[in-house]
């Protein structure tokens, strides 16, 4: 979960961003505002933001010198910087800052929300472990999903669900594991992979169970759909044939022929 400083010196844009961090269930724990650069400098001595999100034009002290001080002292080392003013000046400015990202006012939801998860999975996991446990997990995944191309919050559902597709996945369950609301994590898997959640769980869930259909071990069909998830075997058979146009049992005499 993160720690989070907002400045601002509009009285209605701070609270107005509070209001949309907080309706949008992201993964804060605490947020701290201030309303100008002074402000943030003194709350800063006794609260350590893992984020700290700006606007540039404030009085006194603009958001960039903001930063150049905060980072100075040590007091936190990432940053968002929010404009109403898209201008090329002050992008290359935040771009010297090395901000996390530059936002427009008013501002988007979605990549506020997207930022802020990516930044919460790079603190609870680490770069070097999303990068590890890639190349292990992909390997096994749905074929036709171009796995390179998805954001790390689409990865991290994918390796949640694929992780935990014995058991009884939700969708509140993975937003919780996430720090993403439900309505936001579906429609940001369905436009990376073209695939709904739960026709993802599916396909994997078949996958698995085709490798354990053409085994060594004789497992009952009943036992197997145990095995990949499935409480019952009647459903297990029914999302079979939907994907797979057989039987499980039709699938196995098939192939165990061959």
């Amino acid at each position: 979960m993160l720690n989070l400083m907002i400045v601002d010196d509009e009285p209605f844009m701070l609270k107005g961003l509070i209001n949309i961090i907080e309706k949008g269930q992201t993964p804060c724990s605490e947020i701290v505002s201030a309303h100008d650069g002074f402000d943030a400098l003194e709350k800063l001595e006794n609260f350590r933001p893992d984020l700290l999100i700006t606007d540039i034009q404030m009085p006194e002290m603009n958001g960039l010198e903001l930063i150049r001080k905060v980072r100075e002292r040590g007091l936190c080392n990432r940053f968002i910087i929010l404009t109403g003013y898209d201008d090329p000046t002050y992008l290359h400015q935040a771009i010297r800052c090395k901000v996390i990202d530059y936002l427009l006012k008013p501002i988007n939801k979605t990549e506020l929300y997207d930022v802020m998860s990516n930044l919460s999975l790079e603190l609870l996991c680490g770069d070097d472990e999303d990068s590890s446990q890639a190349s292990s997990v992909w390997e096994e995944s749905v074929p036709g999903v171009d796995y390179d191309q998805m954001s790390r919050n689409v990865k991290k559902i994918i390796r949640h669900i694929e992780t935990h597709y014995r058991e009884n996945i939700s969708l509140d369950q993975i937003a919780e594991h996430v720090y993403l609301h439900p309505n936001y994590i579906s429609s940001l898997f369905r436009k990376e992979t073209g695939l709904t959640l739960i026709h993802y769980l599916h396909l994997y869930r078949i996958k698995k169970a085709k490798v354990l259909i053409l085994g060594d071990s004789d497992d009952s069909l009943h036992r197997i759909s145990e095995q990949v998830g499935y409480e019952s075997a009647r459903h297990f058979f029914s999302v079979f044939k939907k994907y797979c146009g057989v039987t499980p049992s039709e699938y196995r005499q098939h192939y165990k022929m061959h």
